[in-house]
């Protein structure tokens, strides 16, 4: 496998230089990475929610305004030793805590293709700014954060099984969730992009080795596909349907799975409360004293108080407060722990169906991205079913299925838990069938 769009430094470097939509945090003069390897000359771009002993990194936060590490996170050593180049760091959601690219320290960051949308994802800058003159981008995906934002411009987004790529360097934010993800214009890089950043690292005590390397197209015998049509907009459900039948039309099994709906309707809560829990344990050192911008007490406390206070944005503050409030030793049952049980549920449930399917299909969004000047109606679980998979923990890969107004919308591939090596076998075969099928 050969890596496709490498990208153009120079022009990425012009373009980044000119935005003006708040999605960029850094960019670098120099093109400077002499080594070679697979990804030679390949440009990229790093949410700037990792790690880097070059450059600051403030995770789109007040609080850590010019925090300089002194180590560069994992997948970026990984990334230089291949030979990408690095051309810029990018805005998110304030340590990757929002969905929309509304709360990142330097602004709203909106849609590339139409400015009167949302981009989505807390990495919403990596999207924002992935243009053919960058080949890929490294983003974060706790929730949707890529693979949401990726349907909404129409790239291919993919979050791996949890644990098959280190997080050392990333900062975090829900543990048992987050994991690197990333932005590619095909399946081919994002596969080869895998096989790099793939394996096991005694710096992230989470990793393990997920077989990767034997990726080659695949055609798939037995598809499950979710039953969700009353719960999408007329012109995907148009494209989802044309896709399942052209499946079946290639002598594919393709069968319909419906949704437990009180289940499902369940995703999005379990992981507010798991998320919110483990961020603010997460984030607890982000006080002035360890880690922040200090501010000014009369003691301690006072001290804490006002460096969080003035460090946070009021959607981290909110999170952070719900967070505490559920961990309270009063409330873990109640909240914490009962979120615990169902997330168990969630996660059987899926893997009944991984266990008798090669992967689940279903959209990546009820829609288009929304719109910011109208209020999106209520979709419910489709709203928020991308966060399946983090709680699961499975791969997830997405890529674009069709347009309406001019902009794109998804298609999703999920399967078994460190199965990462399958699914892109299968999801070259859908690239391929979408590209030959899909006029």
């Amino acid at each position: 496998m050969k890596f496709i769009n490498i990208g153009n430094f120079k022009n990425a470097q012009e373009e980044l230089k000119n935005d003006k939509n708040n999605a960029v945090a850094s960019v670098f003069e120099y093109d400077n990475n002499l080594n070679n390897g697979l990804l030679n000359d390949v440009v990229f771009t790093l949410k700037n929610n990792y790690a880097k002993k070059f450059d600051s990194t403030d995770a789109s936060s007040n609080i850590l305004k010019d925090f300089n590490p002194s180590y560069n996170a994992t997948i970026l050593e990984k990334l230089f030793n291949s030979g990408a180049k690095l051309v810029a760091t990018t805005n998110l959601d304030e340590f990757g805590l929002g969905g929309t690219g509304e709360y990142s320290n330097r602004g709203l960051i909106m849609n590339p293709l139409n400015n009167s949308y949302y981009v989505g994802g807390s990495s919403s800058g990596s999207a924002a700014t992935f243009t053919k003159n960058i080949g890929f981008a490294i983003g974060s995906d706790t929730g949707d954060s890529v693979r949401l934002p990726a349907s909404n411009i129409g790239a291919v987004g993919f979050k791996p099984s949890y644990g098959a790529v280190s997080r050392y360097g990333l900062f975090s934010y829900a543990s048992s969730m987050d994991t690197v993800a990333w932005f590619t214009h095909n399946v081919n890089d994002s596969a080869i992009l895998a096989q790099i950043l793939f394996g096991l690292d005694k710096k992230d005590l989470t990793s393990l080795d997920v077989p990767i390397k034997d990726i080659k197209i695949t055609k798939p015998n037995k598809i499950a596909y979710l039953d969700c049509f009353d719960l999408i907009e007329d012109y995907v459900s148009i494209e989802y349907k044309k896709l399942i039948e052209k499946l079946q039309n290639d002598g594919i099994i393709v069968e319909k799975i419906a949704p437990k709906k009180e289940l499902f309707n369940a995703i999005k809560i379990v992981y507010e409360i798991i998320s919110f829990s483990e961020a603010s344990s997460n984030l607890s050192n982000l006080n002035g004293v360890s880690f922040g911008q200090r501010q000014k007490g009369k003691d301690w406390e006072e001290i804490f108080t006002n460096t969080r206070s003035s460090g946070f944005g009021l959607m981290v503050q909110r999170r952070l407060a719900l967070g505490s409030f559920y961990l309270e030793k009063d409330n873990q049952e109640n909240y914490f722990i009962r979120s615990q049980k169902i997330r168990r549920l969630i996660f059987d449930w899926f893997n009944k169906v991984y266990d008798n399917y090669d992967f689940l299909l279903f959209p990546s969004s009820p829609s288009i991205a929304p719109k910011k000047s109208i209020k999106r109606k209520d979709f419910e679980y489709m709203d928020y079913i991308l966060t399946a998979s983090n709680l699961v923990g499975n791969p997830s890969i997405n890529m674009k299925l069709g347009t309406f107004d001019n902009m794109p919308f998804n298609i999703s591939m999920d399967s078994k838990i460190y199965s990462d090596e399958k699914l892109f076998s299968y999801a070259l075969y859908i690239e391929k069938f979408l590209g030959e099928n899909n006029d």
